[in-house]
């Protein structure tokens, strides 16, 4: 940590927004930045959540990964995670673009940031956050992670498809009951039922099975189709790094093919072998059903090695070697 200074800081959306920067501890004047873009769900600026309890420091590893070779990194809390203002319930997708934006922004204004140089790195529901970003607020590069070329319809639809082979090979008893309760046409329509009640929704909540939930966010999200992601990369004009592992569960790494057959030469794609969504290292047989007590468990092993090689290589092939 010697190499790296950071600071606590806070920008304005609609709401206030605390996070933390991290700049390289140099004699230079300025440096290309990246903004690190959560995943869905409670985790915090570092990667850290309190329900499930889950303390992984993923954002915090790669955050300082990143400046160690030369970047500014902003790590921040979403709204209504952390120190960051803000309702989880009634939040939808574009203000969490909004919010990226005016990230964004702070930096272009910060003294240590070269503001030609801004970059964007999404991980899960980031990477279409920070495609969504580029459309009207075009960035240096983007860099997406466990989620490049989809909206979030797909990979939920992936995820339970996902269980449903996974409860069709598991043994004994318990093999034998899930089968019986799990259904895979029930599972599809439920899900088909949701969607429609989410797309039909107006208000920013809606309860579903006497449960709140967030319709804003779901809504807004549904309707920024796959169709309309793809429509978005293919536009842009700025380098894009894709990379997702071969055994994550929650994002298809299929999916980069989508961006392969669009031949852009800005546009780079990586399938790395046994790294999960987590973008840890993740040897064994692929599960949904025990994923929590994978995570928990890999908790405090290291960013794959493999992703750590093609982020350096990437980033000072676009960004240090000019």
């Amino acid at each position: 940590m010697n190499s790296i200074v950071e600071e606590l800081v806070s920008f304005k959306s609609d709401v206030t927004l605390k996070g933390t920067l991290a700049c390289p501890n140099t004699d230079n004047d300025q440096y290309p930045a990246i903004i690190m873009i959560n995943g869905s769900g409670g985790a915090d600026r570092d990667g850290n959540m309190k329900k499930p309890a889950l303390v992984t420091n993923l954002y915090k590893e790669l955050a300082h990964f990143l400046t160690d070779l030369g970047f500014v990194t902003l790590r921040y809390d979403k709204r209504a995670v952390g120190e960051s203002e803000g309702n989880p319930i009634t939040s939808g997708m574009l203000d969490l673009v909004n919010d990226i934006k005016s990230a964004i922004i702070f930096l272009k204004n910060h003294p240590k940031v070269n503001n030609d140089q801004i970059i964007l790195l999404g991980h899960s529901e980031g990477c279409v956050l920070a495609t969504k970003v580029n459309e009207t607020l075009p960035v240096a590069g983007l860099i997406l992670l466990a989620g490049a070329g989809t909206n979030l319809k797909e990979p939920i639809i992936y995820q339970n498809r996902q269980t449903i082979e996974e409860i069709k090979k598991l043994k004994g008893i318990k093999g034998t009951l899930l089968r019986l309760l799990v259904k895979e046409h029930k599972i599809a329509k439920q899900t088909e039922e949701l969607f429609s009640k989410m797309e039909s929704s107006t208000g920013d909540t809606i309860r579903i099975k006497m449960k709140k939930m967030p319709a804003k966010w779901f809504r807004e999200h549904l309707r920024y189709r796959s169709e309309d992601v793809l429509n978005a990369l293919k536009q842009a004009n700025c380098p894009i790094l894709a990379i997702t592992g071969d055994k994550d569960v929650q994002a298809n790494y299929e999916d980069l093919k989508r961006i392969d057959v669009m031949e852009k030469s800005n546009a780079k794609t990586v399938v790395i072998k046994n790294m999960d969504h987590m973008l840890k290292e993740f040897k064994r047989e692929k599960t949904v059903l025990n994923l929590l007590k994978q995570y928990k468990k890999e908790a405090t092993a290291p960013i794959h090695n493999l992703l750590k090689d093609e982020l350096r290589d990437w980033l000072t092939k676009h960004y240090l070697e000019k």
